[in-house]
Protein backbone atom coordinates (compact mmCIF):
# COMPACT_ATOMS: atom_id res chain seq x y z
CA UNK A 1 0.00 0.00 0.00
CA UNK A 2 1.77 3.51 -0.55
CA UNK A 3 1.57 6.03 1.79
CA UNK A 4 -1.37 8.38 0.02
CA UNK A 5 -3.05 4.95 0.61
CA UNK A 6 -2.14 4.37 4.01
CA UNK A 7 -3.05 7.80 4.76
CA UNK A 8 -6.58 7.67 3.58
CA UNK A 9 -7.48 4.27 5.04
CA UNK A 10 -5.89 5.69 8.47
CA UNK A 11 -8.12 8.76 8.12
CA UNK A 12 -11.21 6.69 7.79
CA UNK A 13 -10.61 4.40 10.31
CA UNK A 14 -10.21 7.27 12.80
CA UNK A 15 -13.10 8.91 12.23
CA UNK A 16 -14.70 5.80 12.90
CA UNK A 17 -17.84 6.21 10.87
CA UNK A 18 -21.15 4.10 12.14
CA UNK A 19 -23.19 2.76 9.35
CA UNK A 20 -25.93 -0.05 8.71
CA UNK A 21 -23.46 -2.50 6.94
CA UNK A 22 -22.42 -5.17 9.31
CA UNK A 23 -19.05 -6.59 9.56
CA UNK A 24 -18.92 -9.42 7.17
CA UNK A 25 -16.23 -12.19 6.76
CA UNK A 26 -15.65 -14.89 4.07
CA UNK A 27 -18.44 -17.56 6.05
CA UNK A 28 -21.43 -17.43 7.18
CA UNK A 29 -21.47 -14.92 10.68
CA UNK A 30 -21.19 -16.38 14.10
CA UNK A 31 -23.36 -14.99 16.84
CA UNK A 32 -20.29 -13.63 18.39
CA UNK A 33 -20.07 -11.56 15.44
CA UNK A 34 -23.26 -10.28 15.96
CA UNK A 35 -22.43 -8.41 19.28
CA UNK A 36 -22.33 -4.58 19.00
CA UNK A 37 -18.86 -3.84 20.23
CA UNK A 38 -17.87 -0.21 20.12
CA UNK A 39 -14.52 1.47 21.19
CA UNK A 40 -12.64 4.74 21.12
CA UNK A 41 -9.04 5.87 20.64
CA UNK A 42 -6.86 8.64 20.96
CA UNK A 43 -6.08 10.65 18.16
CA UNK A 44 -3.37 13.20 17.40
CA UNK A 45 -4.97 16.21 15.07
CA UNK A 46 -3.18 18.92 13.25
CA UNK A 47 -4.02 22.68 13.62
CA UNK A 48 -6.18 23.66 10.74
CA UNK A 49 -7.81 20.25 10.78
CA UNK A 50 -11.51 19.18 11.37
CA UNK A 51 -11.48 16.00 13.24
CA UNK A 52 -15.14 14.29 12.90
CA UNK A 53 -15.67 12.12 15.95
CA UNK A 54 -17.42 8.40 16.96
CA UNK A 55 -16.83 5.11 18.00
CA UNK A 56 -15.00 2.56 16.23
CA UNK A 57 -17.71 -0.52 15.38
CA UNK A 58 -15.61 -3.77 16.23
CA UNK A 59 -18.68 -6.18 15.49
CA UNK A 60 -22.41 -6.54 15.02
CA UNK A 61 -25.02 -3.88 13.97
CA UNK A 62 -25.03 -0.61 15.51
CA UNK A 63 -29.05 0.33 14.78
CA UNK A 64 -29.92 2.45 17.70
CA UNK A 65 -28.69 6.63 19.02
CA UNK A 66 -25.15 7.33 19.62
CA UNK A 67 -24.73 10.31 22.49
CA UNK A 68 -21.71 11.99 21.79
CA UNK A 69 -20.11 14.33 24.44
CA UNK A 70 -16.95 16.93 24.34
CA UNK A 71 -15.01 18.12 27.07
CA UNK A 72 -11.45 20.16 27.74
CA UNK A 73 -11.35 18.05 30.38
CA UNK A 74 -10.94 14.00 30.84
CA UNK A 75 -15.05 13.56 31.13
CA UNK A 76 -14.01 11.97 35.00
CA UNK A 77 -15.98 14.54 36.83
CA UNK A 78 -19.00 15.31 37.08
CA UNK A 79 -21.50 15.99 34.37
CA UNK A 80 -20.93 18.88 32.63
CA UNK A 81 -17.66 19.46 34.03
CA UNK A 82 -15.55 21.20 31.35
CA UNK A 83 -18.08 20.71 28.97
CA UNK A 84 -17.51 22.06 25.39
CA UNK A 85 -13.98 22.65 23.15
CA UNK A 86 -10.92 24.84 23.59
CA UNK A 87 -11.01 28.26 23.18
CA UNK A 88 -11.11 29.35 19.56
CA UNK A 89 -12.38 26.08 18.37
CA UNK A 90 -15.69 25.59 16.76
CA UNK A 91 -18.01 22.68 17.01
CA UNK A 92 -19.53 21.12 14.20
CA UNK A 93 -23.30 19.48 14.74
CA UNK A 94 -22.99 17.82 11.26
CA UNK A 95 -26.09 15.28 10.92
CA UNK A 96 -26.36 14.72 14.66
CA UNK A 97 -28.83 16.89 16.97
CA UNK A 98 -27.58 19.10 19.73
CA UNK A 99 -29.04 18.59 22.92
CA UNK A 100 -30.75 21.25 24.26
CA UNK A 101 -29.16 23.69 27.12
CA UNK A 102 -26.14 21.26 27.26
CA UNK A 103 -23.06 21.83 25.71
CA UNK A 104 -21.15 19.87 22.83
CA UNK A 105 -23.38 17.17 23.59
CA UNK A 106 -24.95 15.43 20.45
CA UNK A 107 -27.17 12.40 19.48
CA UNK A 108 -26.40 11.11 15.94
CA UNK A 109 -28.67 8.33 14.39
CA UNK A 110 -26.80 4.91 13.01
CA UNK A 111 -25.42 7.13 9.66
CA UNK A 112 -24.59 10.64 8.42
CA UNK A 113 -21.61 12.81 9.31
CA UNK A 114 -20.52 12.60 12.80
CA UNK A 115 -19.93 15.78 15.29
CA UNK A 116 -16.60 17.22 15.64
CA UNK A 117 -15.15 20.33 15.61
CA UNK A 118 -12.36 22.72 13.44
CA UNK A 119 -8.84 23.50 15.64
CA UNK A 120 -8.11 27.01 14.39
CA UNK A 121 -4.52 27.31 12.34
CA UNK A 122 -2.58 28.47 15.05
CA UNK A 123 -3.81 26.11 17.96
CA UNK A 124 -1.44 25.48 20.57
CA UNK A 125 -0.84 22.13 21.86
CA UNK A 126 -3.92 21.18 23.79
CA UNK A 127 -6.42 18.22 23.48
CA UNK A 128 -10.37 17.47 23.19
CA UNK A 129 -12.03 14.94 25.24
CA UNK A 130 -14.95 13.07 24.49
CA UNK A 131 -17.07 10.05 25.44
CA UNK A 132 -19.75 7.95 23.76
CA UNK A 133 -22.68 5.89 25.23
CA UNK A 134 -24.91 3.66 22.76
CA UNK A 135 -28.49 3.85 23.31
CA UNK A 136 -30.52 0.92 21.46
CA UNK A 137 -34.01 1.45 19.94
CA UNK A 138 -36.69 2.10 22.73
CA UNK A 139 -33.55 2.55 25.19
CA UNK A 140 -33.18 5.03 28.25
CA UNK A 141 -31.64 8.40 25.94
CA UNK A 142 -31.24 10.49 28.70
CA UNK A 143 -29.11 7.69 30.34
CA UNK A 144 -27.26 6.97 27.23
CA UNK A 145 -26.93 11.26 27.70
CA UNK A 146 -25.56 10.75 31.53
CA UNK A 147 -22.97 7.78 30.46
CA UNK A 148 -21.30 10.23 27.67
CA UNK A 149 -20.82 13.18 30.01
CA UNK A 150 -19.62 11.11 32.21
CA UNK A 151 -17.89 8.40 30.48
CA UNK A 152 -14.13 9.00 31.75
CA UNK A 153 -15.55 8.69 34.91
CA UNK A 154 -17.09 4.41 34.11
CA UNK A 155 -15.29 1.64 33.18
CA UNK A 156 -15.25 1.39 29.15
CA UNK A 157 -17.34 -1.45 27.56
CA UNK A 158 -19.07 -2.49 24.54
CA UNK A 159 -21.41 0.43 24.42
CA UNK A 160 -19.80 3.33 26.00
CA UNK A 161 -16.14 4.67 26.68
CA UNK A 162 -13.69 7.64 26.36
CA UNK A 163 -10.85 8.85 24.44
CA UNK A 164 -8.96 12.19 23.96
CA UNK A 165 -7.66 13.88 20.25
CA UNK A 166 -4.44 15.59 21.31
CA UNK A 167 -3.89 18.79 19.19
CA UNK A 168 0.08 18.89 18.34
CA UNK A 169 1.58 21.94 16.67
CA UNK A 170 4.01 21.21 13.72
CA UNK A 171 6.68 22.64 16.20
CA UNK A 172 6.31 19.89 18.22
CA UNK A 173 5.62 17.52 15.68
CA UNK A 174 9.51 18.96 15.07
CA UNK A 175 10.92 17.22 17.77
CA UNK A 176 10.38 14.03 16.63
CA UNK A 177 13.80 13.78 14.76
CA UNK A 178 15.40 11.60 12.07
CA UNK A 179 19.58 11.11 10.89
CA UNK A 180 21.34 8.85 8.77
CA UNK A 181 24.23 6.83 9.07
CA UNK A 182 25.17 7.23 5.00
CA UNK A 183 28.33 5.14 3.66
CA UNK A 184 28.72 5.17 0.03
CA UNK A 185 27.52 2.13 -2.27
CA UNK A 186 30.19 0.54 -4.11
CA UNK A 187 29.78 -0.48 -7.70
CA UNK A 188 29.11 -4.46 -7.44
CA UNK A 189 28.79 -4.23 -3.90
CA UNK A 190 26.82 -3.64 -0.78
CA UNK A 191 27.03 -1.97 1.68
CA UNK A 192 24.64 -1.00 5.04
CA UNK A 193 22.88 2.35 5.82
CA UNK A 194 21.26 3.10 9.17
CA UNK A 195 18.56 5.58 9.96
CA UNK A 196 17.85 6.89 13.67
CA UNK A 197 14.80 8.04 14.41
CA UNK A 198 14.02 9.64 18.15
CA UNK A 199 10.66 9.41 18.22
CA UNK A 200 8.65 11.52 21.11
CA UNK A 201 5.82 10.35 19.71
CA UNK A 202 4.26 6.95 17.69
CA UNK A 203 4.08 7.89 14.01
CA UNK A 204 3.84 6.56 10.16
CA UNK A 205 7.71 6.54 9.12
CA UNK A 206 8.35 5.87 5.10
CA UNK A 207 11.40 6.34 3.61
CA UNK A 208 12.30 6.89 -0.34
CA UNK A 209 15.38 8.29 -2.52
CA UNK A 210 15.84 10.72 -4.85
CA UNK A 211 18.58 12.24 -6.88
CA UNK A 212 20.73 14.93 -4.91
CA UNK A 213 20.22 18.47 -6.61
CA UNK A 214 22.75 20.18 -8.00
CA UNK A 215 24.13 16.92 -9.97
CA UNK A 216 24.08 15.04 -13.46
CA UNK A 217 21.60 11.94 -13.12
CA UNK A 218 21.53 8.42 -14.60
CA UNK A 219 20.96 5.08 -13.49
CA UNK A 220 20.07 2.98 -16.03
CA UNK A 221 21.18 0.06 -13.63
CA UNK A 222 19.07 0.76 -10.39
CA UNK A 223 20.78 0.40 -6.96
CA UNK A 224 18.63 -2.64 -5.19
CA UNK A 225 17.07 -1.94 -1.49
CA UNK A 226 16.45 -4.67 0.99
CA UNK A 227 17.84 -6.05 4.09
CA UNK A 228 15.68 -4.49 6.85
CA UNK A 229 16.48 -4.66 10.71
CA UNK A 230 14.51 -3.01 13.11
CA UNK A 231 14.04 -2.80 16.60
CA UNK A 232 11.18 -3.53 19.33
CA UNK A 233 7.92 -1.31 18.31
CA UNK A 234 8.41 -0.89 14.79
CA UNK A 235 6.44 -2.98 12.44
CA UNK A 236 7.56 -2.13 8.49
CA UNK A 237 6.47 -3.03 4.95
CA UNK A 238 9.06 -2.94 1.94
CA UNK A 239 7.77 -0.70 -1.13
CA UNK A 240 10.07 -0.68 -4.49
CA UNK A 241 13.44 -2.53 -3.73
CA UNK A 242 14.85 -0.37 -6.91
CA UNK A 243 16.96 3.07 -5.82
CA UNK A 244 15.77 5.64 -6.64
CA UNK A 245 11.92 4.97 -7.67
CA UNK A 246 10.96 8.38 -8.19
CA UNK A 247 7.13 7.08 -8.30
CA UNK A 248 7.23 5.37 -5.27
CA UNK A 249 8.52 4.67 -1.67
CA UNK A 250 11.00 1.77 -0.55
CA UNK A 251 9.97 1.76 3.02
CA UNK A 252 6.70 2.19 5.49
CA UNK A 253 7.51 1.36 9.20
CA UNK A 254 4.93 2.18 12.25
CA UNK A 255 7.13 3.38 15.09
CA UNK A 256 5.82 3.47 18.87
CA UNK A 257 7.45 6.18 20.71
CA UNK A 258 11.18 5.64 21.78
CA UNK A 259 14.36 5.46 19.92
CA UNK A 260 14.69 3.32 16.83
CA UNK A 261 17.37 2.18 14.52
CA UNK A 262 16.26 1.08 11.19
CA UNK A 263 18.68 -0.80 8.71
CA UNK A 264 18.66 -1.98 5.34
CA UNK A 265 21.00 -2.93 2.21
CA UNK A 266 21.81 -0.72 -0.64
CA UNK A 267 23.77 -3.34 -3.34
CA UNK A 268 24.88 -1.28 -6.64
CA UNK A 269 25.84 -3.05 -10.32
CA UNK A 270 28.79 -3.37 -11.07
CA UNK A 271 28.42 -1.21 -14.09
CA UNK A 272 26.79 1.68 -12.24
CA UNK A 273 27.01 4.98 -13.13
CA UNK A 274 28.27 7.16 -10.17
CA UNK A 275 25.64 9.35 -8.38
CA UNK A 276 24.85 11.65 -6.03
CA UNK A 277 22.14 10.38 -3.71
CA UNK A 278 19.99 11.48 -0.61
CA UNK A 279 17.58 9.39 1.73
CA UNK A 280 14.08 11.09 2.07
CA UNK A 281 11.91 10.68 4.74
CA UNK A 282 8.78 11.41 6.30
CA UNK A 283 7.26 11.15 9.67
CA UNK A 284 3.20 11.68 10.28
CA UNK A 285 2.63 12.21 13.79
CA UNK A 286 -0.99 12.88 13.32
CA UNK A 287 -4.16 10.73 12.26
CA UNK A 288 -6.10 13.75 11.30
CA UNK A 289 -3.79 15.57 8.98
CA UNK A 290 -3.01 17.94 5.81
CA UNK A 291 -1.71 15.94 3.47
CA UNK A 292 1.60 18.46 2.70
CA UNK A 293 2.02 20.39 5.80
CA UNK A 294 1.65 17.85 8.52
CA UNK A 295 4.61 15.62 7.15
CA UNK A 296 8.17 16.24 9.02
CA UNK A 297 10.58 15.75 6.03
CA UNK A 298 13.78 15.16 6.27
CA UNK A 299 16.34 15.02 3.62
CA UNK A 300 19.88 13.80 4.22
CA UNK A 301 22.90 14.98 3.42
CA UNK A 302 24.08 13.70 -0.23
CA UNK A 303 25.75 10.19 -0.34
CA UNK A 304 27.89 8.83 -3.04
CA UNK A 305 26.57 5.82 -5.43
CA UNK A 306 30.52 5.20 -6.82
CA UNK A 307 30.91 4.18 -10.74
CA UNK A 308 31.91 5.01 -13.98
CA UNK A 309 31.53 8.94 -14.50
CA UNK A 310 28.48 10.40 -15.77
CA UNK A 311 28.97 12.57 -18.63
CA UNK A 312 26.44 15.16 -19.90
CA UNK A 313 24.30 13.95 -22.84
CA UNK A 314 23.20 16.10 -25.85
CA UNK A 315 20.34 16.19 -28.26
CA UNK A 316 18.88 17.75 -31.62
CA UNK A 317 16.12 20.26 -31.92
CA UNK A 318 13.64 20.28 -35.01
CA UNK A 319 11.34 22.49 -36.53
CA UNK A 320 8.74 20.83 -38.77
CA UNK A 321 7.17 22.31 -41.62
CA UNK A 322 3.74 23.34 -39.59
CA UNK A 323 5.73 25.23 -37.00
CA UNK A 324 5.84 23.00 -34.36
CA UNK A 325 9.01 22.30 -32.77
CA UNK A 326 10.19 18.90 -31.61
CA UNK A 327 13.30 17.79 -29.02
CA UNK A 328 15.50 14.51 -29.35
CA UNK A 329 16.80 13.67 -26.04
CA UNK A 330 20.43 11.55 -26.19
CA UNK A 331 20.45 8.40 -25.21
CA UNK A 332 24.83 7.69 -25.38
CA UNK A 333 24.50 4.64 -27.86
CA UNK A 334 26.32 5.71 -31.10
CA UNK A 335 23.83 3.46 -33.01
CA UNK A 336 19.99 5.41 -31.46
CA UNK A 337 21.51 8.44 -30.25
CA UNK A 338 18.54 10.49 -30.28
CA UNK A 339 15.39 9.23 -27.92
CA UNK A 340 11.83 9.30 -29.97
CA UNK A 341 10.82 12.90 -30.35
CA UNK A 342 8.96 15.23 -27.52
CA UNK A 343 6.80 18.29 -28.55
CA UNK A 344 7.92 21.38 -27.78
CA UNK A 345 5.23 23.47 -28.51
CA UNK A 346 3.80 25.35 -32.02
CA UNK A 347 3.84 28.38 -33.88
CA UNK A 348 7.61 28.67 -34.47
CA UNK A 349 7.11 29.41 -38.30
CA UNK A 350 7.18 32.58 -37.67
CA UNK A 351 11.33 32.97 -36.88
CA UNK A 352 12.87 33.13 -40.66
CA UNK A 353 16.58 31.96 -38.05
CA UNK A 354 16.70 29.27 -34.99
CA UNK A 355 19.79 28.56 -33.54
CA UNK A 356 21.01 27.26 -30.72
CA UNK A 357 23.65 29.31 -28.51
CA UNK A 358 25.39 25.90 -27.83
CA UNK A 359 24.86 22.28 -27.91
CA UNK A 360 21.35 21.15 -26.60
CA UNK A 361 22.83 19.76 -23.40
CA UNK A 362 20.99 17.58 -20.41
CA UNK A 363 21.09 19.85 -17.26
CA UNK A 364 21.96 18.72 -13.76
CA UNK A 365 19.15 17.33 -12.02
CA UNK A 366 16.90 19.31 -9.61
CA UNK A 367 13.94 17.98 -7.88
CA UNK A 368 11.64 21.29 -8.20
CA UNK A 369 13.24 22.27 -11.82
CA UNK A 370 15.34 25.29 -11.95
CA UNK A 371 14.28 28.28 -13.63
CA UNK A 372 17.27 30.39 -16.00
CA UNK A 373 20.25 30.84 -13.99
CA UNK A 374 23.74 30.55 -14.10
CA UNK A 375 22.87 26.57 -13.87
CA UNK A 376 20.79 26.76 -17.25
CA UNK A 377 22.94 29.16 -19.11
CA UNK A 378 25.03 26.58 -20.86
CA UNK A 379 22.49 24.62 -21.76
CA UNK A 380 21.35 25.47 -25.15
CA UNK A 381 19.74 28.72 -25.01
CA UNK A 382 17.70 29.60 -28.03
CA UNK A 383 17.85 32.78 -30.55
CA UNK A 384 15.18 33.62 -32.84
CA UNK A 385 15.02 35.97 -35.75
CA UNK A 386 11.65 37.05 -36.87
CA UNK A 387 10.55 38.30 -40.13
CA UNK A 388 10.59 41.99 -38.79
CA UNK A 389 14.08 41.36 -37.96
CA UNK A 390 13.81 41.72 -34.47
CA UNK A 391 15.64 38.77 -32.58
CA UNK A 392 14.17 37.17 -29.29
CA UNK A 393 15.94 35.18 -26.78
CA UNK A 394 14.70 31.70 -25.27
CA UNK A 395 16.68 30.89 -21.86
CA UNK A 396 16.75 27.16 -20.93
CA UNK A 397 15.00 25.83 -18.30
CA UNK A 398 14.28 22.52 -16.34
CA UNK A 399 11.92 20.18 -15.12
CA UNK A 400 8.62 21.88 -16.43
CA UNK A 401 7.63 20.09 -19.04
CA UNK A 402 8.79 22.75 -21.69
CA UNK A 403 13.00 23.53 -21.71
CA UNK A 404 12.67 27.11 -22.83
CA UNK A 405 11.03 29.92 -20.92
CA UNK A 406 8.73 32.77 -22.17
CA UNK A 407 10.93 34.76 -24.89
CA UNK A 408 12.78 37.45 -24.22
CA UNK A 409 13.06 40.74 -26.78
CA UNK A 410 16.98 41.23 -27.39
CA UNK A 411 16.21 44.37 -29.94
CA UNK A 412 15.31 44.79 -33.75
CA UNK A 413 17.80 45.57 -36.83
CA UNK A 414 19.09 41.97 -37.31
CA UNK A 415 17.22 41.58 -40.64
CA UNK A 416 21.03 42.79 -41.79
CA UNK A 417 22.77 39.52 -41.60
CA UNK A 418 21.88 36.71 -43.85
CA UNK A 419 23.40 34.39 -41.19
CA UNK A 420 23.07 33.72 -37.35
CA UNK A 421 24.69 30.96 -35.71
CA UNK A 422 25.57 29.94 -31.96
CA UNK A 423 28.96 30.39 -30.83
CA UNK A 424 29.33 28.72 -27.85
CA UNK A 425 31.09 30.34 -25.24
CA UNK A 426 34.31 31.52 -27.72
CA UNK A 427 36.23 33.72 -25.28
CA UNK A 428 35.76 31.73 -22.58
CA UNK A 429 33.75 33.60 -19.91
CA UNK A 430 31.29 31.35 -18.75
CA UNK A 431 28.82 33.28 -21.43
CA UNK A 432 27.72 32.06 -24.56
CA UNK A 433 27.71 33.88 -27.67
CA UNK A 434 26.67 34.35 -30.85
CA UNK A 435 28.01 34.84 -34.43
CA UNK A 436 26.31 36.55 -37.50
CA UNK A 437 27.61 37.16 -40.98
CA UNK A 438 26.07 40.41 -42.91
CA UNK A 439 25.12 40.87 -46.35
CA UNK A 440 28.72 41.77 -47.53
CA UNK A 441 30.61 39.07 -45.96
CA UNK A 442 31.89 40.35 -42.80
CA UNK A 443 31.21 37.93 -39.69
CA UNK A 444 30.59 39.84 -36.24
CA UNK A 445 30.87 38.56 -33.04
CA UNK A 446 28.05 39.12 -29.73
CA UNK A 447 29.61 38.29 -26.73
CA UNK A 448 27.33 37.02 -24.52
CA UNK A 449 26.63 39.21 -21.06
CA UNK A 450 25.04 36.47 -19.01
CA UNK A 451 22.28 39.30 -17.81
CA UNK A 452 18.70 38.02 -17.30
CA UNK A 453 17.41 41.57 -16.73
CA UNK A 454 19.35 43.92 -19.22
CA UNK A 455 21.06 43.47 -22.37
CA UNK A 456 22.15 39.66 -23.92
CA UNK A 457 24.57 40.44 -25.83
CA UNK A 458 27.47 43.40 -26.02
CA UNK A 459 28.19 45.21 -29.11
CA UNK A 460 29.07 43.76 -32.09
CA UNK A 461 33.14 42.94 -32.76
CA UNK A 462 34.07 42.50 -36.05
CA UNK A 463 35.94 39.43 -36.58
CA UNK A 464 36.52 39.36 -40.64
CA UNK A 465 35.76 39.59 -43.79
CA UNK A 466 35.26 36.88 -46.90
CA UNK A 467 32.60 34.76 -44.51
CA UNK A 468 30.32 34.84 -47.67
CA UNK A 469 32.38 32.37 -49.02
CA UNK A 470 30.30 29.52 -46.84
CA UNK A 471 26.73 28.75 -47.15
CA UNK A 472 26.44 26.52 -43.63
CA UNK A 473 28.32 27.89 -40.26
CA UNK A 474 27.94 24.99 -37.72
CA UNK A 475 29.63 26.10 -34.09
CA UNK A 476 28.80 25.99 -30.72
CA UNK A 477 31.40 23.06 -29.20
CA UNK A 478 34.77 21.87 -28.82
CA UNK A 479 35.47 19.34 -31.61
CA UNK A 480 39.20 19.00 -30.97
CA UNK A 481 39.39 18.51 -27.37
CA UNK A 482 41.67 21.99 -26.22
CA UNK A 483 38.46 23.29 -24.76
CA UNK A 484 37.70 26.16 -26.55
CA UNK A 485 34.77 26.49 -28.86
CA UNK A 486 35.18 26.07 -32.66
CA UNK A 487 33.25 26.41 -36.03
CA UNK A 488 32.53 24.43 -38.82
CA UNK A 489 32.18 26.13 -42.37
CA UNK A 490 31.10 24.67 -45.15
CA UNK A 491 32.16 26.23 -48.56
CA UNK A 492 29.85 26.56 -51.97
CA UNK A 493 31.83 24.04 -53.41
CA UNK A 494 31.24 21.42 -50.92
CA UNK A 495 34.76 21.41 -48.87
CA UNK A 496 33.80 21.26 -45.08
CA UNK A 497 36.14 23.62 -43.30
CA UNK A 498 37.62 23.94 -39.27
CA UNK A 499 38.26 27.01 -37.54
CA UNK A 500 39.71 26.35 -34.19
CA UNK A 501 38.52 28.52 -31.03
CA UNK A 502 41.74 30.55 -29.93
CA UNK A 503 39.68 31.55 -26.82
CA UNK A 504 40.22 35.41 -27.51
CA UNK A 505 37.37 37.72 -27.75
CA UNK A 506 39.18 39.68 -30.93
CA UNK A 507 40.47 37.35 -33.01
CA UNK A 508 38.41 34.06 -31.79
CA UNK A 509 39.53 31.99 -34.79
CA UNK A 510 42.75 30.21 -36.02
CA UNK A 511 43.37 29.86 -39.67
CA UNK A 512 41.20 27.25 -41.26
CA UNK A 513 42.15 23.76 -41.45
CA UNK A 514 40.63 21.25 -44.69
CA UNK A 515 38.28 18.41 -43.36
CA UNK A 516 37.26 17.23 -46.49
CA UNK A 517 35.36 17.39 -49.63
CA UNK A 518 31.59 16.55 -50.61
CA UNK A 519 30.08 17.94 -47.72
CA UNK A 520 27.18 19.62 -50.20
CA UNK A 521 25.52 16.55 -50.38
CA UNK A 522 23.74 17.52 -47.03
CA UNK A 523 21.16 20.53 -46.38
CA UNK A 524 21.66 20.85 -42.62
CA UNK A 525 24.86 20.29 -40.17
CA UNK A 526 24.92 20.77 -36.82
CA UNK A 527 27.85 20.57 -34.38
CA UNK A 528 25.51 18.29 -31.76
CA UNK A 529 27.87 17.90 -28.68
CA UNK A 530 28.26 14.24 -27.37
CA UNK A 531 25.68 11.94 -28.45
CA UNK A 532 28.14 8.85 -27.90
CA UNK A 533 28.80 9.03 -24.17
CA UNK A 534 32.40 9.27 -24.72
CA UNK A 535 33.25 12.95 -23.57
CA UNK A 536 33.60 14.14 -27.61
CA UNK A 537 31.69 16.25 -29.68
CA UNK A 538 29.98 14.41 -32.62
CA UNK A 539 28.31 15.93 -35.76
CA UNK A 540 25.14 15.25 -37.76
CA UNK A 541 24.01 15.93 -41.13
CA UNK A 542 20.63 15.08 -43.16
CA UNK A 543 20.83 14.18 -47.12
CA UNK A 544 18.31 15.88 -49.19
CA UNK A 545 16.63 12.38 -48.94
CA UNK A 546 15.74 12.95 -45.55
CA UNK A 547 18.27 10.70 -44.36
CA UNK A 548 20.31 11.68 -40.81
CA UNK A 549 23.87 10.65 -40.71
CA UNK A 550 26.39 10.87 -37.64
CA UNK A 551 29.72 11.87 -37.40
CA UNK A 552 31.39 10.47 -34.46
CA UNK A 553 34.11 12.89 -32.93
CA UNK A 554 37.78 12.23 -32.49
CA UNK A 555 39.22 15.51 -30.88
CA UNK A 556 41.72 14.86 -33.22
CA UNK A 557 41.58 18.71 -35.09
CA UNK A 558 43.45 16.65 -38.45
CA UNK A 559 40.29 14.83 -38.53
CA UNK A 560 37.98 15.33 -36.43
CA UNK A 561 35.08 12.82 -37.38
CA UNK A 562 35.00 9.14 -38.12
CA UNK A 563 33.23 7.73 -41.20
CA UNK A 564 29.40 8.80 -40.61
CA UNK A 565 26.89 6.16 -39.92
CA UNK A 566 23.00 5.88 -40.85
CA UNK A 567 20.96 6.92 -37.93
CA UNK A 568 17.76 7.48 -38.74
CA UNK A 569 15.79 8.58 -41.73
CA UNK A 570 12.08 11.09 -42.73
CA UNK A 571 14.27 13.76 -41.26
CA UNK A 572 13.13 15.78 -44.46
CA UNK A 573 10.01 17.00 -42.45
CA UNK A 574 11.85 19.54 -41.02
CA UNK A 575 13.25 22.67 -41.78
CA UNK A 576 15.49 23.71 -39.35
CA UNK A 577 17.57 20.87 -36.97
CA UNK A 578 19.66 22.57 -34.85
Amino acid sequence: MNQAARRIAAFSAATGLLTMATLANSGTATAEDNVLRLSAHDQVAAPGTAPRLSPKVESGTPGGKTVIAFSTKPLTGPAGYGAGVPKGFTTQANDCTEVAGLVAVYVCGPSGLRPGFVVPKDAPDTAVHWGFAYVPKGGDLAAGIEAARTAGARPADATHGSAKVVVKTLASAALNTVDHDLPPVPAGGTVRQQIRVHAIDGGELTVYFRFADGYLARMPKPIRFGGITTGPGATCTVGSTTVPDLNGWNLNCRLEPGDHTIGYELTGDAGQYAQHLRVATTYNIYNFGIWDSTYLRRLSVPFAAQGRPVLPRHGLLARDTTGALFGYSGTGVAGTPLTARYRIGTGWQTYSTLTSLSPDEQGPYYWGGMAPSAVTRSLGDLVARDASGTLWYYDRQLGDGNPFAPRVKVGGGWSIYDRIAGAGDLNRDGYVDLLARDKAGVLWLYKGTGSFTSARFKSRVRIGGGWGAYDQLAGGADVTGDGRADLLARDRAGVLWLYRGTGSGTTPYATRTKIGAGWNTYNQLVVAGDLTDDGKADAVARDTAGILWLYKGTSNPAAPFTTRTRIGNGWNTYNRIF
